[in-house]
């Protein structure tokens, strides 16, 4: 048997376990660095103003609203009702108006 004294304190590392630590430490840090981007980037969207949309003063009043939408040239409203109303971008004029079956 080998004597007590012949082994070293601190045997040499194998090659195989410094990649495991050197990889494990990379990805931690990698996966650290994508946490703080995401959340700096939530962060960053959730304190811009959100796109007002303008107050829809020719919508019949026994509309209930359930989505709005806007395309470069009109305010798209769809109603509880499946009706489908077309408005001029301020939101004043009524261009056209569809009725799902």
């Amino acid at each position: 048997m080998a004597d007590q004294s012949e082994v070293p304190a601190n045997p040499p590392e194998p090659a195989n376990l410094r990649f495991l630590r050197r990889l494990v430490t990379t990805l931690t840090a990698t996966m650290i660095i994508g946490l703080i981007a995401i959340f700096t980037v939530l962060v960053i969207r959730l304190q811009a103003s959100s796109t007002m949309f303008p107050e829809i003063t020719a919508l019949p009043p026994e509309t209930e609203v359930l989505s709005i939408s806007r395309t470069s040239t009109e305010l798209i409203v769809i109603d509880k009702y499946r009706k489908i109303y077309m408005f001029s971008l301020d939101g004043t004029r009524l261009l056209q108006e569809y009725e799902l079956k």
